[in-house]
């Protein structure tokens, strides 16, 4: 029997074709150790990275949103409320007037000034010497006479000057004394009805910016005027009078009422409503409606005679709706 040595070489390829195929197969089903080893890594890797992402934008979500929340806070400005005193005030003008005019010295005896002791802006005492005159006439020697001052106080004009020829009813000097200060002033018809005697008012002066001095109703004029329909009043002035000057203008605050114990609280925080007057307090971080009931009101306060109690936090400054979030500005 004769073979075909063409079939049996191609017999032997297909055999190791075979072989070859297998092992690769079997290379390419079996991964080796490293290879599993690396696979895990790298899938250990990218689930690492994926839950990074994952719950660092949730993280960034969350924060986002509470920075959210805390911007929503409409920043208001509040006050606690106390029970107190409340006034009334009717702004007036006036001056300052004093119950003593100026004092002119005058000498005794008619003569030349032969000394002069003192100059505008000095204090003198009653008695003390200002001045002296020599009466001599030509022919005739007299003693210089003093002239001394009759009160006490401030020299404010020497109208004369030395060697001067003067009489008995030369003015040499002009003395400032001691004052009794007192303010004069007007008073509108329409608050004669609601002053009286004794009422205490502060007042201010451009002299001294920021300063209050005090003062009381001390009269009341029984006539009005009818070229301006008002009363002519005093005020005793009960502090501040040594900074003061006669003549000077002031700015007058004359309580005409005045409530003790009543909770009062800024105009500018109360709303009128159709259903009445209405004010927001702050409860648990969040603005409340309060309906109130009104008294009397001045240029800056309103009493509250309903509706609030001491202690409530009043939102002053700041729009707000009812139960709106709000943060307080210190």
């Amino acid at each position: 029997m004769e073979y075909d040595d063409n079939n049996v070489d191609k017999t032997e390829q297909v055999e190791d074709a075979k072989i070859s195929f297998k092992e690769l197969a079997s290379k390419t089903q079996k991964p080796s150790v490293f290879d599993r080893v690396t696979t895990i890594i790298l899938l250990a890797i990218c689930i690492a990275m994926a839950a990074y992402v994952i719950f660092g934008s949730v993280g960034t979500r969350q924060a986002a949103v509470e920075e959210q929340a805390v911007d929503t806070r409409i920043n208001v400005r509040a006050e606690a409320v106390q029970p107190g005193t409340f006034r009334n005030y009717t702004r007036l003008n006036g001056g300052i007037g004093s119950d003593n005019s100026d004092v002119a010295i005058v000498p005794d005896t008619a003569g030349n000034i032969v000394s002069m002791l003192v100059k505008r802006g000095d204090m003198v005492k009653a008695g003390d010497v200002i001045a002296y005159i020599d009466p001599s006439r030509p022919g005739q020697n007299f003693k210089e006479n003093p002239v001394e001052s009759p009160v006490d106080g401030m020299i404010t004009s020497i109208p004369v000057s030395l060697g001067q020829q003067v009489s008995s009813a030369t003015t040499i000097a002009t003395i400032s004394g001691d004052k009794t200060l007192y303010i004069e002033a007007s008073l509108p018809e329409r608050y004669i009805g609601t002053a009286a005697v004794g009422m205490a008012a502060d007042f201010t002066s451009v002299a001294y910016p920021g300063e209050t001095f005090t003062a009381e109703l001390s009269f009341i004029s029984p006539n009005v005027k009818t070229t301006n329909r008002t009363a002519d009043i005093e005020l005793a002035i009960t502090s501040g009078a040594e900074k003061l000057r006669e003549g000077m203008y002031v700015t007058i605050d004359l309580v005409t009422e005045e409530q003790q114990d009543v909770i009062a609280i800024p105009s500018s925080a109360i709303t009128e409503t159709l259903d009445g007057n209405i004010v927001y307090v702050v409860e648990d971080g969040r603005a409340s409606v309060r309906n109130v009931t009104v008294g009397s009101r001045n240029e800056s306060e309103t009493v509250i005679t309903s509706g609030l109690q001491p202690g409530d936090v009043v939102i002053t400054a700041g729009t707000v709706a009812d139960g709106s979030a709000v943060n307080v500005l210190e």
